[in-house]
């Protein structure tokens, strides 16, 4: 499988590798005009189409490798493509009724698109695997993607049936570790979390895996217990206060970040929601207590041997049919946690 997968990068590693390695250029051009210079040297010579299309033409991959950004993270970008042109094409390939599907460069197209310009762009042809591995290996060129938007994209990925080992070469995580933490800590997080308050937060470029984590384990931390909807009622009430909303432009250099903080406050603010109630009810027959953290059924021998008897003989069977009976419900309704 490595050396498959090695093969494969193989097909598009020299468009790129000028960026990892731009050739040496006079100091008055900077090192992002030589790295554009040399990755158009190295498509051309490989074959690859340059072209300039209407942003209309392209239509996005369905595996998105960024989470929406706001208007004013775009806007540098914007005057620099506006004043010195668009250096570094973006890749597509032929998709169906003539349209080109985008494999990396969606910021880029993004600002041609605002100043109404055509987008310089490569044309290739990958398959799956092909296309995953070219979006990481631009993004490690890059090194802008934010640990959510990675977390997001290895989250779609998995959804679309990617193994693992390729979501790990693609974001270059966990290689060579049999632990994977980085890319379970990201499974952990959007799961947790869920797509909606992800997207309302943002990209949140400032904010790393720590705090994102300690964000998802608030939110667990909260709804231990409790149904999926419980869970999202919290992320709904958060998202719809007004001042999380109302973050923008004026209040830091990236909203998404002051959102993600004012998320946190938010939270911090609200008072735990209710918890299951610890249960320690006694019976003629035994003993139940329930707490967050476990569940225990106590027969004494003494009050009642011959119960004490029969449980000791069919206990694993009884526990075994609770399991059942419980899992019955959960296929029943698979969007709801049994309590």
């Amino acid at each position: 499988m490595g050396a498959q997968l090695m093969a494969r990068k193989d097909v598009f590693k020299g468009t790129l590798e000028a960026l990892i390695n731009p050739p040496p250029r006079p100091h008055s051009k900077s090192i992002l005009q030589s790295a554009a210079l040399g990755a158009v040297e190295s498509g051309l010579s490989r074959g690859l189409q340059l072209t300039e299309l209407e942003p209309d033409q392209i239509i996005q991959s369905e595996f998105e490798d960024r989470l929406p950004y706001d208007d004013a993270s775009l806007a540098d970008l914007v005057e620099s493509i506006k004043e010195h042109g668009q250096q570094i094409p973006i890749l597509v390939q032929r998709a169906e009724d003539g349209h080109f599907r985008i494999i990396y460069g969606r910021r880029r197209l993004a600002a041609a698109r605002a100043l109404g310009l055509k987008v310089r762009a490569l044309v290739t042809q990958m398959d799956d695997e092909q296309r995953i591995l070219a979006q990481g290996i631009e993004n490690s060129v890059r090194q802008d993607l934010s640990f959510i938007e990675k977390a997001m994209f290895a989250h779609r990925l998995r959804e679309s049936g990617v193994e693992d080992g390729t979501i790990r070469s693609a974001l270059n995580i966990d290689l060579g570790s049999p632990k994977a933490t980085t890319i379970s800590t990201m499974k952990m997080v959007v799961e947790t979390l869920g797509e909606d308050i992800i997207l309302a937060i943002g990209r949140a470029p400032g904010i790393g895996r720590p705090r994102w984590r300690a964000l998802a384990d608030a939110i667990r931390g909260r709804t231990v217990g409790f149904a999926s909807e419980d869970r999202q009622t919290i992320i709904s009430e958060i998202i719809n206060v007004p001042e999380f909303a109302a973050a923008n432009q004026d209040d830091g250099p990236d909203p998404s970040d002051v959102r993600f903080a004012r998320a946190v406050s938010i939270l911090s603010a609200k008072p735990s929601h209710a918890s299951p109630q610890k249960t320690d009810a006694d019976s003629s027959v035994g003993q139940v207590k329930a707490s967050r953290s476990a569940f225990a059924v106590t027969v004494r021998a003494k009050d009642n041997p011959e119960f004490h008897s029969w449980l000791v003989a069919k206990g694993d069977r009884l526990l075994q049919a609770w399991h059942d009976e419980w899992q019955s419900e959960v296929n029943s309704n698979p969007n709801t946690e049994a309590r």
